[in-house]
C-alpha cells in the first residue's frame, strides 16, 4: 500500500510545484522560475521513466501467463486491475511532459519566443496525467 501512495503522491506534487513556480515566474518577469518549473517537469518526467523501467507497472505480475499469451481479457478481468497499473497512461503522459519541457528550458534560456509553446504544452500534458491520477483516486 505503502509504494500506491507514493506512486500517485509524488507525481501530484510535482505537477503542483512546477504549475506554482512557472506561474510566480511568468507574473513577476523573473526568467530564472520559468526554468525552475520546467526543470521541474524534466524531473518528473525521469521519475515517471524509472517508475515505468522499475516495473512498477508490469503487467505480467498480475495476469495470467495464458491470458497474456492468448490476449483474453475478459469484463471481469478488466474490472481487476490493480490500481498502480491503470495509473500507468498518467506515467507516460509525464514523460511525454519532460520531453516537452527540455525545449522549454532551452528556449527560456536562450530567451526565444518559443519558450511559451513550450511550457504550456508541458504543463498541459502534466495536468493531463494529474487528474488520470484523480480520476482514478476517485474511482477507489
Amino acid at each position: 500500500m505503502t509504494q500506491d501512495i507514493f506512486i500517485y503522491t509524488l507525481p501530484q506534487w510535482f505537477v503542483f510545484a512546477a504549475l506554482v513556480v512557472i506561474a510566480y515566474g511568468w507574473v513577476e518577469k523573473k526568467q530564472i522560475f520559468r526554468i525552475i518549473g520546467s526543470v521541474i517537469f524534466v524531473l518528473l518526467g525521469i521519475f515517471a521513466i524509472y517508475s515505468i523501467y522499475a516495473g512498477y507497472f508490469a503487467a505480467n505480475e498480475f495476469l495470467t501467463p495464458e491470458e497474456l499469451a492468448n490476449e483474453e481479457l475478459e469484463e471481469e478481468a478488466l474490472q481487476e486491475i490493480p490500481f498502480h497499473i491503470r495509473l500507468l497512461p498518467a506515467y507516460w503522459s509525464f514523460v511525454l511532459s519532460g520531453i516537452l519541457a527540455i525545449p522549454a528550458v532551452y528556449f527560456d534560456w536562450k530567451d526565444k519566443k518559443p519558450k511559451r509553446l513550450f511550457i504550456v504544452l508541458a504543463g498541459l500534458v502534466a495536468l493531463f496525467g494529474f487528474f488520470i491520477i484523480v480520476g482514478e483516486l476517485r474511482m477507489l
